[in-house]
């Protein structure tokens, strides 16, 4: 049976992949552009990856840790994440 820290994990590495689509998008546009929105854009992306390689990291090695109250509120916001980074990966490639 998958626990609810494995869902969370899953969807840390899709937050993950989406982050990595977007900074190579924002690499590009940084360097034709080299707009200071632009590099603001690109540091925030890159900001959120390292946290969530960090989270995906961190529910991997201390998934048993985790208090099963915990469990719930962890893949809201994660769940949260990963919505808004597929409207930010949705707009980025309009």
């Amino acid at each position: 049976m998958i626990s609810l820290s494995q869902v969370t994990f899953w969807f840390a590495i899709v937050n993950v992949i989406l982050l990595l689509y977007l900074a190579v998008v924002h690499v590009r546009m940084a360097h034709s552009i080299k707009s200071s929105f632009t590099i603001g854009l690109l540091l925030f992306v890159f900001v959120f990856l390292i946290h969530n390689v960090l989270v995906a990291y961190f529910y991997l090695k201390m998934m048993n840790l985790y208090s099963p109250g915990t469990e719930i509120p962890v893949l809201v916001i994660t769940l949260i994440e990963t919505f808004a980074f597929s409207i930010f990966s949705w707009i980025t490639r309009q």
